[in-house]
């Protein structure tokens, strides 16, 4: 870690300067056995782990050698990022356009399964001629649109009509239908948030039926983020899950959508300045752990505190006098969304009972 001491090979590496992230392995490996069992073991699906949030290519070997038969990106860098580690499986959900990215993404299918996501015949175009450049057949997966109102073809004939279209094409393969029903997440009461997911993803599995129906084999119905993977893991349809930022445990999947997860994934800083007993500056500004859209919290003080960011400062305010936290103590926080953090550093240090075992790259963009 950047301004970190390194240890003799072989030894444990030192704790790093501040701000950093430190994973809970315990709680970590715990997160990863539940999800694995609620996809795989009870729900019978395949389980295909986002890593938009992850980011970490040994993460996510982690969580194929728990059960994860491939893993879910939003860029075809990293896809490349995931090829690179030895990880020969990915779907990238989100539509490939840069005429870059494009060739990227053809180049990619020599050597492994690269699916990528598409929704009209733009897609096809560019995805068709790329693969034709390069020599190889790019897997595709159509993306339905079931109420989030952002990508995504309309359910049912449009999907069907899609599919034919690629079916033409001789260096595209089709191979099934993806979707993200996130909307559904704003439910807070449970029967009404089931009842929401089933409506949105009976939309995909109904497109699946059609799709089948006019005689196109469908391989694929992918959809289920951390937020509703209890439910989608559960219905009749649907084969494969991309819940996979939940491993990290942050405050927005635990207290927002209130799944049974521990929190893994801490933002350890230090203490810079001690005004007053009711007021502690950090090192932990917002260069180091996003806000949007759920704020990370200090953990272990007395009550609670009003947080204000600044790049290099975090300044809390707390309801009660605040014994300890000298200054140069650490300060540790429970992150409010990973996604929104985890891009922001470069390692992630793994510990298990305070001692970090090693220190995980998290690739930058180049």
């Amino acid at each position: 870690m950047t301004g970190t001491a390194r240890s003799a090979p072989g030894a444990k590496p030192d704790w790093p300067d501040a701000p950093f992230l430190a994973l809970d392995l315990d709680a970590f490996e715990r997160n990863v056995r539940h999800l694995a069992d609620t996809v795989v073991v009870r729900g019978g699906k395949q389980w295909r782990p986002h890593t938009k949030a992850l980011r970490s290519p040994e993460i996510a070997k982690r969580l194929m050698a728990a059960g994860a038969h491939g893993v879910t990106c939003a860029t075809a860098w990293e896809a490349q990022t995931m090829l690179d580690a030895g990880i020969q499986n990915v779907l990238i959900a989100s539509q490939v356009v840069a005429p870059s990215a494009v060739r990227q993404l053809a180049l990619m299918n020599r050597t492994a399964r690269v699916l990528a996501a598409i929704d009209s015949p733009a897609h096809v175009a560019l995805l068709q001629a790329a693969a034709q450049a390069a020599g190889t057949v790019i897997p595709v997966v159509i993306e339905v649109e079931v109420g989030l109102q952002r990508a995504g073809v309309s359910p049912g004939l449009a999907a069907v009509q899609l599919a034919r279209a690629v079916l033409t094409h001789p260096h595209l393969r089709f191979c099934g239908l993806m979707a993200w029903e996130g909307h559904t997440t704003r439910f807070t009461d449970p029967l009404e948030r089931e009842a929401a997911v089933r409506a949105s993803v009976g939309l995909l599995t109904d497109t699946a039926r059609h799709c089948v129906q006019a005689g196109i084999p469908v391989d694929i119905v992918s959809c289920g983020g951390t937020g509703t993977y209890p439910i989608t893991s559960r219905i009749e349809g649907v084969t494969e899950l991309q819940a996979g930022g939940g491993v990290f445990g942050d405050l927005r999947y635990r207290e927002q959508f209130q799944m049974p997860l521990e929190r893994a994934l801490t933002l350890v800083a230090r203490v810079l300045s001690r005004p007053s007993a009711r007021r502690i500056v950090s090192d932990a500004g917002w260069k180091y752990h996003g806000y949007h859209p759920m704020q990370s919290q200090p953990l272990h003080l007395p009550g609670k505190a009003s947080l204000s960011f600044s790049a290099e400062h975090l300044t809390l305010d707390c309801a009660a006098d605040v014994p300890g936290f000298q200054v140069g103590d650490r300060i540790e926080f429970a992150v409010g969304y990973a996604d929104s953090t985890v891009f922001l550093h470069r390692e992630l240090a793994a510990m298990r009972n305070g001692v970090i075992e090693d220190v995980l790259p998290l690739p930058a963009r180049p």
